[in-house]
């Protein structure tokens, strides 16, 4: 499989109130991967998998990595130098490898 891109997974930190309000937690970065990404689509992933799930792109890496789960952020910094995340939507079993389905979010 193709290993193009390096993408760093972060679990979303714990927010907490305080006097003047909610203050959400800090993303907390786990580790940097290599894997190949691409473009997707809700409609691919409802034909291909029967999922019915807003997504945009598709990860694929080479071997199973257990700090990716439903939610994880996934951060790619492109060539503009700008940081995309993607939130994990759906990751169908598979043996050997991970196929992981995402949603671009705005931080």
């Amino acid at each position: 499989m193709k290993q193009d891109f390096i993408v760093s997974i972060y679990v979303k930190g714990e927010g907490h109130n305080t006097s003047r309000g909610w203050v959400p937690g800090e993303d907390e970065p786990i580790k940097d991967i290599e894997c190949d990404m691409q473009p997707y689509s809700r409609e691919l992933l409802l034909k291909n998998y029967g999922y019915d799930i807003e997504v945009n792109k598709r990860f694929f890496i080479d071997n199973f990595e257990p700090s990716i789960k439903i939610g994880t952020l996934l951060k790619y910094v492109n060539k503009q130098g700008t940081t995309e995340t993607y939130e994990v939507k759906s990751i169908p079993w598979d043996d050997g490898y991970m196929e992981v389905f995402a949603l671009g979010i705005q931080e």
